[in-house]
């Protein structure tokens, strides 16, 4: 459990940094200047998966550290 936590962290990091965080910037230029165009929605979209990607994996830390604790079986 403590592995794969510590796998799953840098992941998490790495897709707010690269992914998530860029989009978001971009997304937020584009709305600003009322471009919704095709692109907008791939980027929207991307950014959707990349969240649902970090949500899910900071779950499983919590559920894995629940686990670790003894507070969940």
């Amino acid at each position: 459990m403590t592995k794969a936590k510590k796998r799953r962290m840098p992941m998490i990091a790495l897709n707010g940094l690269l992914v998530l965080l860029p989009a978001a910037w971009f997304l937020a230029g584009k709305a600003a200047a009322g471009e919704f165009d095709t692109l907008f929605y791939i980027v929207q979209s991307v950014e959707l998966i990349a969240g649902a990607a970090n949500l899910t994996m900071m779950g499983l830390n919590i559920r894995d550290g629940l686990r670790m604790t003894g507070k969940l079986r």
